[in-house]
């Protein structure tokens, strides 16, 4: 029985792992202008434990692992040769490869969404002295650029170029930091910035939260449906997108109180100013303006109907809880205040609790 079950368990791991198919990126052979230094690139090695540039989704829709052509190790040495060609009189410089990937998120521009792309990389430059290599100079790097949120053609199609500028930004760093060495010194010869060569390695992750709001206020209760939209960072406020619309009925007495049999409004509620800080992860404190923009539907006392436009400002604080970054469920609870020109009240005071789900 063992083997049998074995068997099963290979068939059942081959036939509901993920599974992934590959990409080429070619690097083209664009040469740039270096200082004139004397060295040349004897050889480049790889110490990625994943030698893949990432898993993405091509323009189908499938995912798919990009890989460098002829290996990263090759590709970037190849386009080093172009601009600095060995020669005899020139100095020897091994490149190790300590990461290198391209990346994709959303990103809130003003008051849209757009799409950012980044290529990360990390390079750490050696030289030989006798039978060691050592490391005289290292650096990290991010080549970002934003694009529309519709446009995958235009990100897709450039992650060869951000690849090309982050390997030319690291090479023009390098050389410009760079002293021939007197013949008998073995010190490190580099001028490295204060704040050295050190960037975030990831983009900051983004969020979709559609999420439903049970509310109840001084004057009114009901619900709201909302998306929320916005890009993680560990480090000073974020600023998120959020839109939601609200269907409220007055509360039991309050149409009567104030001439009216029943009171129902519809408000779309775009934020005015939205802020998100980060607790620990997963754990979200926010603070918002927003102007509700709709109209009320007032049945009369005589059973005549009456719309009311309504318009104003309102504030929120509150708190939001995602357990699970990529997919999962979404929690949390808001106090908010506002001012309307409803025909019941002017200021009103109330708690919203919300359940969604983060996708």
């Amino acid at each position: 029985m063992k083997p049998l079950f074995l068997l099963a368990s290979i068939f059942s791991f081959l036939a509901f792992a993920p599974t992934f198919s590959q990409e080429i990126v070619a690097l083209r052979s664009v040469p740039f202008d270096v200082p004139s230094k004397k060295i040349y690139i004897a050889d480049v090695y790889d110490e990625r434990p994943n030698k893949h540039l990432g898993t993405h989704k091509n323009l189908t829709g499938d995912q798919i692992k990009l890989y460098l052509d002829k290996g990263a190790e090759q590709a970037v040495k190849n386009f080093y040769e172009i601009s600095l060609p060995q020669q005899p009189d020139k100095n020897p410089i091994f490149i190790e490869i300590k990461a290198l990937n391209v990346q994709e998120s959303k990103r809130r521009m003003n008051s849209f969404i757009a799409r950012a792309a980044r290529a990360h990389i990390e390079l750490a430059f050696l030289e030989q002295r006798g039978s060691e290599f050592v490391e005289i100079f290292s650096i990290q790097h991010n080549e970002d650029q934003v694009f529309g949120l519709y446009d995958k053609i235009g990100l897709y199609a450039t992650h060869e170029r951000r690849i090309r500028a982050a390997l030319e930004y690291c090479m023009l760093a390098f050389l410009d930091n760079y002293q021939e060495s007197e013949p008998d010194t073995l010190t490190t010869h580099f001028n490295v910035p204060k704040g050295g060569y050190r960037v975030d390695p990831r983009l900051g992750q983004w969020f979709n939260l559609v999420t439903v709001k049970g509310m109840r206020s001084t004057y009114f209760e009901g619900y709201a449906i909302s998306y929320t939209g916005f890009v993680d960072n560990k480090k000073g406020f974020i600023r998120p997108y959020e839109t939601s619309f609200e269907v409220t009925w007055a509360r039991p007495g309050v149409a009567a109180d104030n001439g009216y049999r029943d009171v129902e409004s519809f408000v779309f509620r775009p934020e005015l100013y939205f802020f998100y800080k980060r607790i620990v992860q997963g754990v979200y404190v926010s603070l918002s303006a927003n102007v509700p923009v709709g109209y009320e539907l007032l049945e009369n006392l005589d059973e005549g109907n009456s719309f009311n436009f309504v318009i104003g400002i309102g504030a929120s604080q509150g708190l939001r809880i995602i357990p699970w970054e990529r997919r999962g469920i979404v929690f949390g609870a808001d106090f908010f205040q506002q001012i309307e020109t409803s025909k019941v009240y002017r200021r009103d005071i109330g708690v919203e609790l919300v359940l969604g789900v983060n996708f």
